[in-house]
């Protein structure tokens, strides 16, 4: 939980705001006490070796050193399966947020929701290996009516579970059945301290009913008696909403939340970055002129997502990387009578792995990745 006092003054906010450092670390400190050890800002460590086998760790030392030996020798080798499993729920979303390629309405594929038997035969196939399953991509997971069953079935299995959510749906009775489903964290989108602020970006949205969602899932897990899901409330930083970093802070103190994510916003166009990229330099992923921008040393270097992640589409489609949001880089089909293992290891997916260690330019993909930076400030 942020440590900020409950009232501070503006100006103690900002003071400490300035003081990253040091405010984290006496938050690491208080959220030890709590099983609160963050991994990557967003991931609790205790919950993540909660799930640790020894099956696991085998799979995850396997694929790790695969990918290192491949950087390293330029050959694809890959021994194991992936680490973590990004499984898209549904593309479909409730809100129209202008960089969104569904809230813009500019997604290539179709729309829809997994069906149960395809999310069963990801996790039945992969899931005494992988160790974490992020359950969102494009589109609001809580769109989907099985979205709890998703997660409890992971959670049989002992999977990390974690997703992301614009907190629209969750009345008393959908707070407790997420707490009792099981699922290990939830990032919640909050991108602004009032409605008007809020509202620019999160088009067809209402804070207030984002805030009693919040104060639900608290409530639940007080009720229940259950530290799960730790609760992140993500602010992603624009120029519209850049003044309102301070009041975040106090907001996600008052809520009860596990974190504050202060999260960099991704672009697409150069229009974009003028119109939303923040003013303060710190707070962009990008370096902007004032006809182009570039990720800040980001797409550079053999990437570890092709050997360490997956994503499968709500369809059951295998892409590569979750920076490939319109599925331009089908590996396979779980719908399919192919095994994940046989996908894995296809030539689609032996040559996307190629490309990356000889000539990484030449995947469209890589040129917006954040890898290699910080993505939360």
């Amino acid at each position: 939980m942020n440590q900020i006092s409950a009232r501070p003054t503006e100006g103690r906010i900002r003071a400490i705001y300035h003081r990253p450092s040091e405010v984290r670390e006496k938050v690491d400190k208080q959220l030890a006490k709590t099983g609160g050890f963050w991994l990557g800002k967003e991931v609790s460590i205790i919950q993540v070796l909660k799930c640790l086998t020894a099956r696991r760790v085998l799979n995850a030392a396997k694929i790790l050193l695969s990918f290192i030996l491949s950087g390293i020798t330029k050959k694809n080798l890959v021994w194991g399966v992936p680490v973590v499993v990004n499984i898209e729920p549904t593309n479909i979303c409730n809100l129209r947020c202008p960089l969104c390629v569904t809230g813009s309405m500019s997604m290539e594929r179709p729309y829809g929701r997994m069906n149960f038997a395809t999310f069963k035969k990801v996790v039945d196939e992969i899931g005494d290996r992988a160790i974490y399953i992020t359950l969102y991509h494009q589109g609001e997971p809580y769109l989907h009516k099985q979205f709890s069953q998703f997660v409890a079935y992971a959670k049989q299995k002992k999977l990390y579970v974690t997703t992301s959510t614009n907190a629209h749906f969750f009345d008393a009775d959908l707070a407790e059945e997420v707490v009792h489903s099981g699922i290990d964290s939830m990032i919640v989108s909050v991108d602004g301290a009032t409605q008007e602020t809020y509202g620019h970006y999160r088009r067809g949205g209402s804070l207030d009913t984002v805030l009693k969602g919040i104060r639900n899932l608290v409530a639940a897990k007080r009720r229940l008696r259950s530290k799960t899901p730790y609760l992140f409330m993500q602010f992603l930083v624009m120029r519209h909403n850049e003044h309102e970093i301070p009041a975040m802070q106090e907001l996600a103190q008052k809520l009860g939340v596990d974190r504050l994510l202060i999260k960099t916003t991704q672009v697409m166009a150069v229009e974009e970055a003028r119109e939303w990229l923040p003013k303060e330099g710190r707070y962009r992923r990008y370096d902007l002129s004032e006809d182009d921008f570039q990720v800040k040393h980001g797409g550079e270097g053999v990437c570890p997502r092709p050997w360490l992640t997956t994503l499968v589409d709500w369809n059951g489609k295998v892409v590569a990387c979750c920076f490939d949001k319109n599925g331009h880089h089908t590996m396979g089909d779980m719908n399919s009578p192919s095994t994940f293992s046989e996908i894995w290891r296809t030539p689609v997916y032996e040559d996307f792995r190629h490309r990356m260690l000889n000539d990484r330019q030449s995947i469209d993909i890589c040129k917006n990745c954040s890898q290699g930076i910080r993505v939360f400030v």
